[in-house]
């Protein structure tokens, strides 16, 4: 049984859901069309029988998934702002679709082949068995753009060892599959050369009951090498262990370390705002459930859309590629405490209607 879906292909065959993105062109990046399939589709199957599993990968292409369509998020912003309220709403929209991934009563197996960012990454970690393969190219680039590390990033960066999920949200730096098994993130990577082996696995066990996990960790292999940025953990680590990323930033400028340069460029160049939020957002107290990361990351970005700095950061990476935003804060020093205080204030904090699902799996859920 197949199903339509924009830019989505969506299987069901001997109790293994498929959800396949297919905009290769755009390198998979979400939209608002895309979320909403993705969250039918499993709202469907979450109490269906006939399904035991669901595969979520991509069709060929350089890219995973690219994130969230930030040039559609950002026209749906501009039309709320000037009072259109027709629009839907992207970030509930993602962010619903998130929800339902990580509190899914059946294995999602997702499978990272190429470039997994932003919202990219939402569909990889949240998933209960994240698979990557050695052409993996894993970012977090948001606060390049007047954002934050969102989709439960604050969960899970923190998987990382010390302080590379911080670090990683911070500079966007970009980073493969060595870094990620080194340092945590993920247990191993199978080869890109046996996706078509597993997955076929995969699919004929789940009609007999077959252990995903099993599966998979027969296909896992822990033999990566190259990476980049764990061999530097120490050093990540002192620079980033100060409390202030003023203090963080001079001490880059003043350090001959081979990172110090990038460390450096990331804390003069991107957003200002944003470089704050995610410092308290990474460091601070983490949230206690996937459902409590997700509805942070919407209140924090339904108030970041108070400045002007996502559209500018949209503005300067893709309308007019000059690369040079104008953010609303231009230095670190011009944004205080109390911004951020007002950016995480529990008062009147927005919200966006939970799945109907998951008010239900919550009210069930053993006290």
């Amino acid at each position: 049984m197949s199903i339509d879906a924009e830019n989505l292909q969506i299987e069901v065959e001997n109790g293994t859901a498929s959800i396949t993105l297919d905009r290769p062109r755009a390198l998979h990046a979400l939209t608002i069309a895309m979320c909403h399939g993705i969250s039918a589709s499993l709202e469907q199957w979450w109490n269906d029988d006939a399904v035991t599993q669901i595969l979520l990968t991509a069709t060929p292409s350089r890219a995973f998934c690219a994130g969230g369509d930030i040039r559609e998020a950002l026209m749906v912003m501009q039309a709320q702002n000037a009072g259109d309220t027709s629009q839907p709403d992207y970030f509930a929209s993602e962010y619903r679709m998130d929800m339902l991934i990580s509190n899914y009563p059946k294995p999602i197996i997702t499978i990272a082949d190429g470039l997994t960012m932003g919202g990219g990454a939402g569909l990889l970690f949240n998933a209960s068995h994240p698979v990557i393969t050695e052409n993996i190219d894993f970012t977090m680039p948001e606060t390049g753009i007047g954002l934050f590390p969102d989709v439960a990033a604050s969960l899970f960066l923190r998987r990382a060892k010390g302080l590379l999920g911080f670090y990683i949200g911070l500079t966007g730096t970009r980073i493969g599959h060595a870094d990620m098994l080194a340092s945590g993130m993920m247990p191993g990577f199978v080869a890109s050369a046996d996706l078509p082996e597993l997955k076929t696995e995969l699919k004929r066990e789940a009609a007999n009951s077959g252990d995903s996990n099993a599966i998979i960790n027969r296909y896992l292999r822990h033999d990566a090498e190259g990476a980049r940025l764990m061999p530097h953990l120490n050093w990540i680590n002192d620079m980033l262990s100060h409390d202030r990323l003023e203090d963080i930033r001079d001490a880059a400028a003043a350090s001959d370390h081979p990172l110090a340069a990038s460390l450096y460029e990331a804390l003069q160049k991107r957003c200002p705002l944003s470089l704050k939020l995610t410092q308290r957002l990474l460091t601070g107290a983490p949230p206690d459930s996937y459902i409590s990361a997700l509805l942070l990351d919407y209140a924090l970005a339904m108030r970041m859309m108070a400045y002007s700095d996502f559209g500018e950061g949209v503005r300067a990476a893709l309308i007019d590629k000059d690369q040079n935003p104008i953010w609303s804060h231009l230095r670190l020093e011009e944004v205080d405490e109390t911004m951020l205080d007002d950016l995480f204030s529990l008062e009147d904090r927005p919200l966006f209607p939970l799945p109907p699902l998951i008010l239900s799996s919550l009210q069930h859920a053993p006290s």
